[in-house]
């Protein structure tokens, strides 16, 4: 059953990656500058210097993306207006993307990589997989990193959740049911499906997690550097690991005498330390964000915090957090988006009345330090877009999630837990059939209908082949089999999952 978990997750991962137009993933075009920059100028971007390649730049016009990027990218052709080219247009874009010239990526163009003050560890382990497919064409080129990064996140996170959920005490019922949601969540797939450091940091998020309650439950010296090296890595990948320091120090320190708590010292800080002092040299900020550049007053900040409209932000995060088309910020249906906040609200008062101790409560620690590192980030959205941005990014709050599931279903009750797995199942299914497919594939109708939808596949069927053969990353049909397939598996394994819960609630 585990093995089937897994192989469910990266059949999710690799039709995911493939459907996803290219560029089409959160900031994917600058995240793949930074990977491109390490090979070739083999030193560290620097904010407001560092330059995508010309590779990157001359693909924008070729791409299709959404009216979003168009805001920031003028040159780009809109979805709805790539679908009005016609075929034979498409096709020569698509052409000629991949017929860009690799030795490109060597020139700078004069855009700057607004990603270039990010931590270097994930685009590092990258650069060689893009050495290796330097000559691929650009197309192919991604798609193959895409499945290096949702593969890679996919199989580590999973792996890290059984060990998460043996922790908590779950049985084996429970366990397959939290990480069938973790793998039916299409946020999960929208974080680390494309060319990002988001890949790396959720892992090593339930990694941190798994070594801190490891440690608390049994302390001894492997515990304590398996715990440092994985806080090591989160602060070389993204500075909101920043966050999880005072959980992890408070672990340590708690459970530890003074030999591990200087290894976890040298080990799980010493090592990032470098990378925040030259923020704090280039940019007066420890996080090195490009929105705190020059520093931020704290008597500002408390001021943004107390103004900032907290109960919309939160219900606009849960809702995005949920779900969200990739660059498009399309949205699920509001009544399903609210049955899922009911449904786990539920679990969570479950969780709550249960008052948790040990495992559970180390758990709920470190997910509240991290949820303090958004609502930080929260509140520097709010000052950076004048109070328009009142939320974190969705991706940064999808690293909750996969944990909080093994805490939940252990605090939902039989029929919750049935309604959570099939709940999730049909959102995964319709995620592809009801949404992704129709955005990318040239329904022009939103929000898509069932009805509608089943004539608009019925009845344009060649055509829709046609765009997804020039807008997608694989062929139609490789789409196609992939999409039955994960439906078919998605809801044979949530039929086997919830069948113990049936009998044992009769």
């Amino acid at each position: 059953m585990r093995a089937a978990l897994l192989i469910y997750g990266a059949l999710n991962a690799i039709l995911y990656a493939g459907l996803t137009p290219l560029w089409e993933g959160f900031d994917e075009p600058f995240h793949y500058g930074y990977v491109q920059h390490l090979r070739l100028a083999r030193s560290l971007p620097v904010q407001k210097r560092t330059c995508l390649s010309e590779e990157i730049w001359q693909s924008f016009p070729l791409a299709p993306a959404s009216f979003i990027v168009k805001r920031n990218l003028p040159m780009v052709t809109t979805f709805d207006d790539y679908f009005r080219l016609s075929q034979a247009e498409r096709l020569a874009r698509r052409r000629a993307l991949e017929q860009l010239d690799p030795k490109l990526a060597a020139a700078d163009s004069n855009a700057p990589n607004y990603e270039a003050q990010q931590a270097p560890l994930a685009y590092a382990l990258l650069t060689p997989f893009d050495a290796a497919w330097a000559r691929v064409p650009l197309p192919r080129r991604i798609w193959r990193l895409r499945l290096v990064c949702g593969l890679a996140s996919t199989l580590a996170a999973g792996l890290f959740l059984f060990r998460l959920a043996g922790l908590l005490g779950l049985d084996e019922h429970a366990t397959h049911a939290a990480v069938f949601l973790a793998f039916s969540s299409q946020m999960f797939y929208a974080t680390t499906a494309h060319v990002t450091n988001d890949y790396l940091a959720l892992p090593l998020f339930l990694l941190v997690l798994v070594s801190a309650i490891d440690l608390f439950l049994k302390p001894r010296r492997a515990a304590v550097l398996m715990l440092s090296i994985a806080l090591a890595g989160g602060l070389l990948t993204k500075a909101y690991f920043l966050a999880l320091i005072p959980f992890a120090a408070a672990v340590v320190l708690a459970r530890c005498d003074w030999r591990d708590r200087a290894l976890f010292a040298a080990a799980g800080l010493l090592p990032a330390a470098p990378w925040y002092v030259r923020n704090l040299v280039l940019y007066r900020d420890l996080a090195g964000l490009q929105e705190n550049v020059g520093g931020i007053p704290m008597a500002s900040m408390v001021s943004d915090a107390l103004h900032l409209p907290w109960a919309r932000a939160l219900v606009t995060t849960l809702k995005t957090s949920f779900w969200e088309g990739n660059s498009s910020a399309t949205t699920f249906g509001a009544a399903t988006l609210w049955l899922m906040i009911l449904l786990l609200a539920s679990a969570l008062a479950g969780v709550l009345i249960r008052r948790p101790r040990g495992a559970p409560l180390v758990l709920i620690a470190g997910l509240a330090s991290f949820a303090a590192g958004l609502v930080y980030n929260t509140v520097i959205q709010w000052r950076a877009t004048n109070g328009v941005g009142i939320t974190p990014a969705p991706w940064y709050v999808q690293l909750l999630f996969p944990p909080a599931f093994c805490l939940l279903v252990a605090g939902a009750g039989r029929l919750l837990r049935i309604g959570l797995c099939w709940l999730w199942a049909y959102v995964i299914v319709a995620t592809y059939i009801a949404k992704l497919i129709p955005l990318y594939g040239g329904h022009s109708g939103r929000p898509a209908r069932l009805i509608e939808l089943a004539r608009w596949y019925t009845g344009s069927f060649p055509q829709i082949r046609e765009i997804l053969a020039s807008a997608a990353m694989i062929p139609p049909l490789a789409l196609f089999a992939l999409t039955a397939l994960v439906a078919g598996i998605s809801v044979l394994l949530v039929w086997h999952i919830t069948q113990p819960f049936f009998r044992s609630h009769k």
